[in-house]
């Protein structure tokens, strides 16, 4: 019985922490850490340079508003795209560092593996799956509010919102421009049909406001238009005149302010936006099951969980060039690691507008694509590491 156990023990005893284990955990730390401060301070640096006009056009103290604005936006732009990048980059300068101390030969030479010499590394790369996901299910969609001002911010215009279709009221509502934080839309046009297809009212108004009856956070209100006409038609396409009246309003009726009756919120004009990045998994999802004509809702339901891979990902594909290589140059390892992520957004990128703009993929598919793609290739790269 002891010869058998023998075996199991030493296996047990080579996946315990040692010594090795925390220097490779301190290395890759402090490298995610440096690079996380290098991104943010290109980022707030770069932003402040190309908005520094719309910063000054904000209300307030211009510091307490980038201040806002910068909490809201790194940690979005980290959850939806820098974060992958950020974690290869530190792998790869870890690796890097070890290989200029000669530290993963002789690690070797003592009979221990490069997988076992990188453990730390991919555990701490799991964790850091599960932090985007905390990320996307709970800071973001909590934060809504501030980041919906920060992207209005980001924004060189207003918000151009596809036609939303509301099958209860059998209504299109085209807004033209809409601001996410007055809730005000402009440019509103509204189409009501008959049983056959055909024409039966057109509201136009040059305003639309959101009234909030709820409380704050909650979708519950109406809108108010202003500044408006009413057109109708009958069953056989013939303009109905409004009896009663003179001139132009035979033909349409002008009103200045009336309430609209619809089961549009002001999610549904920000949902049409492909770049909406604030919404949890069951956000998102109740979102396209009220708008399943927008394609981009469904890849992102599937994005949700595919990107988050990205963090191991791309491990796999760069950790391989700084080992083949045995690259000793931090500055090559770092440009290796956004060469990849790049090429991995690219594909990502190009797979998402596929799906939303034809049918030639699944949303399922450019979702999940660039993961397999990515994921077989670094897979078979890592593999021939010489252990």
């Amino acid at each position: 019985m002891s010869e058998q156990k023998k075996p199991r023990m030493a296996g047990l005893g080579r996946m315990r922490i040692k010594t090795v284990d925390l220097y490779v955990t301190r290395l890759f730390l402090s490298a995610y850490v440096a690079c996380f401060i290098i991104f943010a301070g290109f980022f707030v640096a770069i932003e402040f340079s190309f908005k520094f006009d719309r910063f000054m056009r904000e209300e307030g103290n211009i510091f307490a508003t980038l201040l806002s604005y910068n909490l809201a936006m790194i940690p979005t732009v980290f959850t939806n795209f820098m974060g992958p990048i950020l974690t290869s980059a530190a792998g790869l300068f870890t690796v890097t560092l070890l290989n200029r101390n000669n530290e993963i030969q002789a690690l070797k030479t003592n009979g221990m593996s490069v997988y076992r010499l990188l453990l730390p590394v991919f555990v701490i790369s799991f964790l850091l799956i599960g932090l985007t996901f905390y990320l996307q299910e709970v800071v973001l969609p909590n934060n809504r509010d501030s980041i919906r001002t920060a992207l209005a911010i980001s924004r060189s215009k207003l918000l151009e919102p596809e036609a939303y279709y509301d099958s209860k009221h059998g209504l299109k509502i085209e807004v033209g421009q809409y601001s996410t934080t007055s809730q005000l839309g402009r440019m509103v046009k509204i189409l009501e049909r008959h049983a056959n297809a055909k024409a039966k009212r057109q509201i136009d108004a040059n305003q639309m406001e959101w009234v909030q009856t709820g409380p704050p956070g909650s979708e519950e209100g109406h809108w108010t238009l202003y500044d408006g006409s009413i057109q109708n038609w009958n069953m056989e396409g013939e303009l109905v005149l409004n009896e009663g009246s003179k001139n132009f309003e035979r033909l349409k009726k002008v009103f200045t302010r009336m309430k609209l009756e619809t089961t549009m919120r002001p999610i549904d004009l920000e949902a049409s936006n492909r770049e909406i990045s604030y919404l949890s998994w069951k956000q998102l999802q109740s979102q396209f099951k009220r708008q399943d004509y927008h394609r981009h809702l469904a890849v992102k339901l599937h994005h949700h969980f595919a990107f988050p891979l990205a963090h191991i990902l791309l491990l796999f594909l760069g950790l391989p060039f700084v080992l083949k290589l045995e690259n000793r140059s931090i500055f090559l390892g770092l440009v290796a690691s956004f060469l990849i992520g790049a090429a991995f957004y690219l594909v990502t990128s190009v797979c998402a507008s596929i799906a939303i703009d034809g049918n030639y993929f699944s949303p399922t598919l450019a979702a999940w694509f660039p993961i397999m793609l990515f994921g077989a290739l670094g897979l078979t790269l890592f593999d021939q590491i010489p252990t």
